[in-house]
Order: structure tokens, then C-alpha cells, then sequence
């Protein structure tokens, strides 16, 4: 169940709440958040433009399931505290976030999605990272050393699909993070920032890369734990490299695959995911095959 939620969380920031962006701005009154609660099954989603106060927040935190709650205009600790209290997942989109918030909001338990935020302000990092939960920072697109290192002390799964430049000293900051990191966006790869993020220890996912030149996958062959790549080619050289990595290896944007680097995943130890795969040669459909621990399409078992 974790990992279903988790999964819709990286895939998409922020979802479709149905509202048009005009729609009028207004408050939502306690009777309306009551029959809310009351007549919601499964997950929550408030309207863009919907005003919260702490009573009507507290509310809703009582529902049994999601929250998604668009656009708050401004997080106050009062209302912080008010949504802490729900017991599970939140995602909501706001424009600033200060530390006395974050630090209310660090004691919600369950899995927070937070999006709208392309910078975080000083001491909101270390506050988040208190949160018993996974967080998620959809739109943050930089990330400070010192905010890195605050980050990297978080408990569960952090989730940094946007993140647009990574330098290998924020990266390696990042690597000491303990549970699933998932970070999207750097589509330049390094060797030095592959190397660097290879040293993390679990689940580790990098998505939209769009290639990966071999040298950054003989170091990302270092890892040691789940590895799953967005990549959208695999040079033969490079899956050379990846089949010495020892774990579970995922390949999630995979289409298709050569013969020579089929034959050269076809070594691999570990279980090996190929379920995206559309094209793929008799040959190199029959070499993956030999390898019991390699999972491909129906079509080409």
C-alpha cells in the first residue's frame, strides 16, 4: 500500500483537482467540511481557490483517507496544526512555508506531498526532516548543502522529483539518507554525481534520464540495494557495466533493447525488472529468458 501511494506521488505532483483556475475564491464552512468527511470514501480533494481555517481543517483531518487540498493560500502554525492531526496521507500546494509551520506539520504521521515550494526557507528543511513519514517535494527544483544534510537525516522515503541541478557534493549529502530516495528532473548525469549518489544505501530511483553514458553506469554499478532508472536508452556499454551491480535493478522507461546489451543484462545477479519493453528481438527476447531472475512483458517470456 506504501508503495502504491508512492509510486502516484513521484508519478505526478500535483493531481487533477477538476476546477477550472478562475473559479471563485471561498471559504469552506464547517457544515460543508462535515458532510465531506461524512459522505467521502477513499481520497479527499478540495477545490483550488477553497479557503481552510483551523476548525475546518480539523475536520477534515478526521477523514479516514488522503487529503488533496489545492492552492493554501498561506500555512500558518494554527493551521499546520490543525492538518497534523490527520492520520493519513496529505498533499497540498503552497507558495512559502516558514519554519514554525514545518516544524507543526513535522509531527503529522503519514506520508505529506508538498508542492508549489521550488526553494525552501532556512530551518524548513531540518523541521520536515522530524516528520514520521515519507515527504515528498514536488516542485523543489534547488537544494543547499546545508539543506541536503538537514533532509538526509529524514526517517522514510523523501521524494525530490524536480530537482533541476544536483552538484556531487549535495548528492553524496543526500547518499547518507537512510530509507527510499527518489530524485527526477537531472537529466545530466555525471560520472562524478553518479558516483556520489551510488553510495546511498536502499532504494534508490532516478528518473527522466533520458541516457546514461557508461562511465556514470559503471559507478552507478556501485550501489548496493535497489536501483531504478527512467532511462529511455541503454547502450550495450553501459548495461555491461550495470549487469555487475548487485541487487534488485529496475528499468522503468525501457522500450526497447539491442541484442548486445540484452546479452550483456542477461549476466545479471539479482532480480531484474524489463516490464516496459515493447521491442525486442527473438534473440535477445531468448538470452533474457535464460536468466530465471529477469522479469520481461508477457509477450516476450
Amino acid at each position: 500500500m506504501r508503495w502504491a501511494f508512492m509510486a502516484a506521488a513521484v508519478a505526478m505532483a500535483v493531481p487533477a483537482f477538476g476546477q477550472d483556475d478562475t473559479e471563485e475564491i471561498k471559504p469552506l464552512s464547517v457544515e460543508q467540511a462535515t458532510e465531506l468527511v461524512a459522505t467521502t470514501k477513499g481520497a479527499l480533494f478540495l477545490d483550488r481557490g477553497t479557503i481552510l481555517t483551523p476548525e475546518t481543517a480539523e475536520i477534515l483531518a478526521r477523514h479516514d483517507g488522503a487529503l488533496y487540498l489545492r492552492e493554501i493560500d498561506v500555512l500558518t502554525p494554527e493551521l499546520a496544526e490543525a492538518l497534523a492531526k490527520h492520520s493519513g496521507g496529505i498533499n497540498f500546494e503552497v507558495s512559502t512555508l516558514t519554519k514554525e509551520a514545518a516544524e507543526v506539520l513535522a509531527k503529522h504521521k503519514g506520508s505529506l506531498v508538498i508542492s508549489g515550494l521550488t526553494t525552501l526557507s532556512e530551518g524548513v528543511a531540518e523541521a520536515l526532516a522530524m516528520h514520521d513519514g515519507s515527504v515528498g517535494l514536488h516542485s523543489l527544483n534547488t537544494l543547499s548543502l546545508e539543506d541536503a544534510e538537514a533532509l538526509s537525516k529524514l526517517k522514510d522515503w523523501l521524494v525530490l522529483p524536480s530537482l533541476l541541478t544536483l552538484s556531487p557534493e549535495v548528492a553524496e549529502a543526500l547518499a547518507k539518507h537512510e530509507d527510499a530516495l527518489i530524485i527526477g528532473e537531472c537529466t545530466d548525469l555525471s560520472p562524478e554525481l553518479a558516483e556520489a549518489l551510488a553510495k546511498h544505501d536502499g532504494l534508490l530511483s532516478l528518473k527522466y534520464q533520458t541516457s546514461l553514458t557508461d562511465q556514470a553506469a559503471a559507478a552507478l554499478a556501485k550501489h548496493r540495494g535497489w536501483l531504478t532508472l527512467d532511462i529511455g536508452t541503454l547502450t550495450p556499454g553501459a548495461a555491461l557495466e550495470l549487469a555487475k551491480h548487485e541487487g534488485k535493478l529496475d528499468f522503468s522507461g525501457l522500450k526497447t533493447l539491442s541484442d548486445d546489451a540484452a546479452s550483456a543484462l542477461a549476466t545479471h545477479r539479482g532480480e531484474l525488472n524489463l516490464f516496459r519493453l515493447e521491442t525486442l528481438s527473438a534473440k535477445a527476447a531468448e538470452m533474457l529468458r535464460s536468466n530465471p531472475e529477469i522479469w520481461l512483458p508477457e509477450k516476450f517470456r
